[in-house]
């Protein structure tokens, strides 16, 4: 049997041959092909018919290549090079389905007939595609500006509780990581990298045309998500759009009969990637080369090791304890959805509810989510419309120790880790913390609850044709209380070195009010002229306050934090904040036959937080595209369906990161009196705080070039996006010189415009539809992105060393000393020189030496080390469908960034010492020279081993298979029968494979950042998705 060729390129063929031999050849390997004979003269009837036929396009061209099956069978045959196909059909066939990739499929009758003519209508473009931008939507086809846009169901093939990390690896430019398995943490997202190094790095959230915050939101209520990535698109959000834009629409009433749907998934995370504590004859060694490196010999007696009596007979009693395995646990997540759609030609409603529950890694770390939506949309009559967006989240959040994963690494492992009742033990020995002390009942809490509402409320207007005036007013509410305990026996306890049991609570609460309204007007002229005008006007009041009480020296551990009045000390503070924005806005749109399209854009910003007289800016941009595709001299080029190229430039403010305050002065009354003589005076002290009566906008001026191009029909899309971004009057909170004085014995800040710093790079997108068949399908999407950014300009024209801002280098520029390995045996006279012994760290320097020839290390040792922003990012995802299966792979890779792994210096070096280290060390002796870590023992300690952080810097880069889900979905004809329209199990496994660069990385995600408080963990996943 013949297969349909899809790529004519000697490329394609070299790079999906393989591939797709492997995946048809099983398939055509059983295929019946049926045994053709000639019928006799006999008399006797042909059980064939032989049929010819012809296929084509709606403009009269022969269609190679399209495939051509008896229904319901995998027999067929494709065209030739002029549209013609032949077949023996069996007697009786009655359908022919006829597929080609870029055309819709059709089933044709063949009961009867020996010729057939078959005209082929092209599917519905991507371009036809409504993307959702600022005030608006637009198709695809008419874009100026750079959006990327994912649709819900490439959103739900991650099941997740967060919407964002359905997006990783799935939009160029977006960098996505996950730093923390904390349960209910958010990843951390920059789009086009940072702009600013002091203000907000995060890009805008809108969700349903009112800001409001993603992480609330449950991803099974999403339609879409776009991302406006350029100037040309962002500027016309002014102050907020500097980092980006994401549009969130969540899904909306449909008419018809309602629709329930029920999706839930069960999480298993475990199978860690990290290490555990030295135990055995491992720990001891290292104490044993600790003290060699101390004394030059072995220690003659195991009490020379343990100096803690009670740890000598632990180790003679064999007492030996794998804290992190008794302070971790296997995570668990959770999570059902149930929604309600349908409506009729007035109303339309969309209901829904959501519950999560996450069990972290570490014991006592658990969150749970509640959230309803209700979506509502009324027709008042042929001009007048109404709705409503709501959604109420309730979160219960117990958080654990900080510190309890770095503890159990670094405790001595002996000792009884529980009393003969169960309960854990304080003291495993006498003298020696448990590292599981805040796990002990009572003795630590961090709880908080938290209830967020947003809801917003519109009224639209359409007098006549493609005039709209819509007026939306919409709120957040978002309540929390957050409680903590400390007992006696914390190690999270901020006085534990005094013994005193410590509780404090926080209320806070915090009101956002915004009121738009928006004006549009489109219309044509001959046809060949289309404008669309849009205004509006927006109003944004925020206001938050929050009291603070705490107390200590309780007696009793069981209240908790409910008995502040029970304490010795009180505490009492509060604080109220309030802050408006004022904004107009004006857009215009214009395209001459679809061919020449420009955007012009303009919002006026005013914002209280900035000084007077730098309250308001203006926020200009605007775009060019021209569609070449759409040109007489292009349309003999067929392999290329649209060609679009893009050209935009706009400027965005930002004003994030400045308080409510920042610009104004203030202080407050000393809690004691100053002495005055023989007067005790009351005392006024200013704020840490400076004002500032010339602060303004920090501003960015994007310029993008982009291209948008479709082949064969859509069987290859490819977007490419190049920018630059130059970033003026940056926000700087400053240190001022201690000599100015202070504010309660700290130096005082002040906010500045001061410093600029540039962003270009490269974007590149690419969807294929690399098979179509009846039975099968494969589709792929390949995003990359390199993003280089610098500072440009510093205060003074001099690096910030305290700051940690360098000139020429990205804003996460890491500074310190340089490892180059350990100082050798052979070396003993050229370590002598930097003061340092074979064993020892070696680092790099600045060549000077002292008059007695050798060098001292200092701060003009240190160097940039590298950057925590990765030189490019990329994600690969495939799709796959066969029959009633589906599958998909989604590849991203991280690549060319420097962590600081905290992981690393967990080791410890000291000899005299129980403290432990992880067991995956590798420690330099005269027998192991090649090892990576510093000789124990040679200094007592680790401040000895000058350069000892300069060992955790190590090349992050990292590309990892971040989930891999197999889905079957039930046959209707099996399903119908029980009144069920769809019934889809799934299993996903979430982050199954990570490959590092460094193989000091072997025990850690790289993606964390080399934090190891929470530790990232794979996931296994169980989901079922069912539609009544």
């Amino acid at each position: 049997m013949k297969q349909k060729r899809l790529f004519k390129s000697k490329w394609l063929k070299e790079s999906y041959a393989p591939l797709v031999m492997a995946l048809f050849l099983p398939v055509s390997g059983f295929a019946v092909i049926p045994t053709i004979k000639r019928a006799q003269s006999t008399g006797i009837v042909s059980p064939f018919v032989n049929v010819t036929g012809t296929i084509k396009d709606a403009k009269g061209q022969p269609l190679p290549g399209a495939s051509v099956k008896i229904k319901g069978t995998t027999t067929g045959t494709s065209t030739d090079a002029n549209g013609v196909f032949r077949l023996n059909l069996p007697t009786g066939t009655e359908t022919l389905v006829i597929t080609m990739l870029g055309y819709k499929t059709q089933e044709i009758s063949a009961a009867g007939k020996t010729t057939i003519s078959v005209v082929l209508e092209d599917e519905t473009s991507d371009l036809d595609e409504v993307i959702v931008v600022g005030y608006g939507t637009v198709k695809k086809r008419d874009l100026t500006g750079s959006v990327a846009s994912v649709k819900a169901d490439d959103i739900v093939l991650t099941p997740t509780a967060n919407a964002m990390n359905a997006l990783q690896g799935k939009v160029s430019g977006m960098d996505i990581t996950t730093t923390s398995g904390k349960a209910g943490s958010s990843p951390t997202i920059r789009l086009r990298g940072n702009r600013s190094a002091f203000g907000s790095n995060d890009p805008l959230y809108i969700i349903d045309g009112i800001q409001g915050s993603y992480a609330e939101l449950n991803p099974n209520d999403i339609e879409s998500i776009d991302v406006l990535k350029d100037a040309s698109s962002t500027a016309i959000y002014g102050s907020a759009g500097a980092n980006g834009v994401v549009m969130i629409t969540t899904k909306q009433g449909k008419v018809g009969s309602s629709s329930i749907t029920f999706d839930s998934f069960f999480g298993y995370n475990g199978f860690p990637k990290y290490p555990h504590g030295l135990i055995g004859d491992d720990y001891i060694k290292l104490k044993r080369e600790a003290y060699r490196g101390a004394n030059d010999v072995y220690p003659e007696f195991m009490s020379n090791i343990f100096t803690v009596p009670g740890q000598l007979a632990a180790y003679e009693a064999g007492k030996w304890v794998d804290w992190v395995d008794l302070a971790l646990r296997d995570g668990i997540q959770q999570n059902y959805s149930v929604s309600v759609t349908g409506g009729t030609e007035k109303t339309k409603a969309y209901l829904s509810l959501n519950y999560n529950d996450e069990q972290g890694l570490i014991k006592n770390d658990q969150n749970k989510k509640y959230a309803v939506r209700a979506n509502i949309d009324h027709t008042l009559s042929k001009i007048f419309k109404v709705g409503t967006n709501l959604q109420l989240t309730y979160t219960d959040n117990d958080a654990a120790g900080q510190n309890i994963f770095g503890n159990s690494l670094t405790f001595a492992p002996l000792g009884d880790a529980f009393d003969a009742n169960g309960k854990i033990n304080p003291k495993p020995v006498e003298g020696v913390t448990n590292p599981l002390s805040d796990q002990i009942e009572n003795q630590y809490e961090n709880n908080t609850l938290n209830t967020y509402f947003a809801g917003n409320a519109y009224l639209e207007f359409k007098p006549i044709k493609g005039l709209s005036f819509r007026s939306v007013i919409g709120t957040t509410l978002a309540s929390s209380r957050n409680g903590k305990y400390f007992g006696t026996q914390s190690i999270a306890n901020p006085v534990a070195g005094y013994k005193i049991p410590a509780a404090v609570i926080e209320n806070r609460r915090t009101v956002n009010y915004r009121w738009e309204n928006i004006l549009s007007y489109e219309f044509a002229l001959k046809d060949d002229h289309h404008f669309s005008f849009t205004g509006v006007t927006s109003l944004a009041k925020n206001r938050t306050e929050s009291n603070l009480a705490g107390n200590s020296g309780f007696d009793m551990d069981s209240y908790s934090f409910y008995n502040l009045s029970g304490g010795t000390s009180a505490v009492v503070n509060s604080v109220y904040t309030q802050d408006q924005s004022n904004s107009f806005v004006g857009r215009m749109n214009y395209n001459y036959k679809g061919k020449y399209l420009f955007t012009l854009s303009n919002r006026w910003d005013g914002v209280s937080r900035l000084s007077e007289g730098h309250k308001w800016d203006s926020f200009p941009a605007g775009a060019v595209a021209w569609r070449i595709s759409d040109e007489d001299f292009f349309k003999e080029i067929k392999s290329v369906s649209s060609l679009k190229l893009r050209i935009g430039y706009g400027i965005t403010g930002n004003s994030g990161g400045v308080e409510a305050y920042g610009t104004q002065a203030g202080g407050f009354n000393t809690p004691r009196a100053v002495g005055f003589g023989d007067v005790a005076a009351p005392a006024f002290i200013l704020n840490q705080l400076l004002a500032n009566r010339e602060l303004g906008w920090e501003k960015s001026y994007n310029t993008n070039v982009g291209l948008d191009a479709e082949f064969f029909k859509g069987v290859v899309n490819l977007t490419v996006d190049w920018y630059n971004t130059d970033t003026r009057d940056m926000l700087f909170k400053r240190t001022l010189p201690g000599s100015l004085g202070g504010s309660w014995g700290s130096p005082f800040l002040i906010w500045q415009n001061v410093g600029e710093m540039n962003n270009k790079g490269l974007e590149i997108l690419i969807n294929t539809r690399n098979m179509e068949r009846d039975d099968f399908s494969w589709g792929s999407t390949l995003t990359f992105a390199t993003n280089k950014e610098k500072i440009t300009s510093l205060p003074g024209g001099k690096d910030l060393i305290t700051d940690k801002k360098f000139y020429g280098q990205p804003l996460s520029a890491l500074f310190d000393y340089k490892y180059l390995g350990i100082w050798q045996e052979s070396e003993i006279a050229e370590a002598a020189k930097y003061n340092s012994e074979p064993g020892d760290i070696k680092l790099a320097t600045d060549g000077t030496f002292n008059a007695d020839g050798k060098h001292t290390y200092s701060l003009t040792d240190r160097v940039i080390l590298g950057s925590e922003v990765p030189d490019w990012t990329a994600g690969l995802q495939n799709n796959f469908r066969y029959k009633n299966f589906d599958a998909s792979v989604m590849l991203t890779a991280r690549w060319g960034q420097m962590i600081a792994s905290n992981l690393i210096t967990r080791y410890n070096p000291i000899s005299g010492t129980s403290a432990n280290s992880p067991d995956d060390i590798d420690y330099w002796t005269p027998e192991n020279p090649g090892a990576y870590l510093p000789r124990p023992g040679i200094h007592s300690n680790t401040s000895g081993y000058v350069g000892f952080d300069a060992l955790k810097y190590v090349n992050g880069s990292f590309f990892k298979i971040r989930n891999l889900t197999l889905g079957y979905t039930l046959p209707e004809s099996v399903i119908k029968k029980v009144a069920i329209k769809k019934l889809r199990f799934y299993a996903t496994a979430n982050n199954p494979f990570i490959f590092t660069k460094s193989d000091l990385l072997k025990y850690q995600d790289p993606e964390s950042n080399g934090s190891d408080n929470f530790p990232l963990t794979k996931q296994f996943v169980l989901g079922l998705n069912v539609t009544f």
